[in-house]
């Protein structure tokens, strides 16, 4: 119910006319026909006397009672909560509209609005309302970062402004706030966003080389089987086709080694002679590359990355480290006096 109405609805229920009304608030009849029209609202010095004279609470004039004001809040939060799995974003963004108007101060609920116009943006083809929902979008994510206490909240709107303003050709600007984030995974995942041409081709070079490593890393050490280091010389292979792996060849040596050991369980020697191999051929490429002063890969998905690299000073090779490997692990032992696996061990 609107304050007119309350108003009106209150004071017919107290047996009360305008003219009284107003002169027990000694002001004049006119100002209370125009409050009951909606053509005025009060001064606010006159809600509480208002509130006093009928025994309501300001709440009450105001048409927001607490239970009012808790179920509406209510609705929001339902809202809010599931805006991810609304299909309609138009209509999702009407609700965060609405929501922010009567809960300005809610800082989820203003980054829930700027998600909104981001998302409404996305598909528009007129360009001046895609400027203008992503200028907003930006506008309100700054909000957002200016006043979230939450951690998790703060991070959402960095991450939505870089990609507003990056969507908005506004790149340099996104950079700066991409670089704001601390955790350098995610940092690095931000520039993405923020990056042209072949900048941001090296960028996302590196960072899938970083990624690769670490997908390698979990996917060997989640699981001790053959399956596991097949799947990881197939992936090398399929990253890196013109078998060009460089430091890549440390890897492929010991995932060889590993799986030669996983053979020696099966008693299975032949396939163990093979890998050991192909762990001793890794082993002299990779005590080659640590001679060289730059790391460059010529595959497709990593040829615009070139590094420097540290040379080796120790007289101890990969080679050694594989003929270590081989003279103390007993499970080789079975082997040990054939001729193929001799050959492995030479110098």
């Amino acid at each position: 119910m609107s304050f007119g109405q309350t108003i009106k609805t209150l004071r017919k229920a107290a047996n009360m006319t305008q003219e009284k009304l107003a002169e027990l608030l000694s002001i004049s009849p006119q100002a209370v026909s125009r409050w009951e029209t909606e053509a005025a609202m009060p001064d606010i010095s006159l809600l509480p006397p208002l509130a006093n004279l009928f025994g309501v609470t300001t709440d009450r004039l105001l048409g927001m009672e607490t239970y009012q004001k808790d179920m509406r809040k209510a609705e929001f939060d339902e809202a809010f909560h599931e805006y991810w799995n609304h299909d309609d974003k138009q209509k999702n963004y009407q609700i965060a509209l609405q929501a922010v108007a009567e809960y300005p101060g809610n800082m989820e609920y203003v980054e829930w609005l700027a998600s909104a116009e981001y998302y409404v943006a996305m598909p528009t083809r007129d360009n001046g309302e895609y400027t203008r929902l992503l200028e907003s979008s930006a506008k309100h994510y700054k909000i957002v970062l200016e006043n979230a206490k939450d951690t998790k909240l703060y991070h959402k709107a960095l991450f939505g402004i870089v990609l507003a303003l990056s969507c908005n050709h506004k790149k340099e600007e996104a950079k700066e706030y991409a670089l704001l984030e601390e955790n350098e995974e995610k940092r690095n995942e931000l520039l993405c966003w923020c990056l042209e041409g072949e900048e941001r081709k090296k960028h996302c070079q590196h960072l899938t080389n970083t990624k690769l490593n670490s997908f390698l890393f979990q996917l060997k050490f989640g699981r001790d089987s053959i399956e596991v280091y097949d799947a990881v010389e197939k992936i090398l292979k399929i990253m890196f086709p013109d078998g060009n792996f460089q430091y890549y060849h440390n890897t492929l040596q010991y995932n060889c080694l590993s799986k030669a050991v996983c053979f020696c369980r099966m008693h299975k020697y032949d396939q163990v002679l093979e890998e050991l191999k192909k762990a001793r051929y890794h082993a002299e490429e990779m005590t080659k590359i640590n001679r060289q002063k730059t790391i460059k890969f010529t595959a497709p998905l990593f040829n615009l990355i070139e590094e420097e690299h540290a040379v080796t000073e120790t007289d101890v090779t990969d080679v050694d480290d594989f003929i270590r490997y081989l003279n103390n692990y007993r499970c080789f032992d079975p082997i040990r006096e054939r001729d193929d696996f001799k050959a492995l061990l030479a110098p």
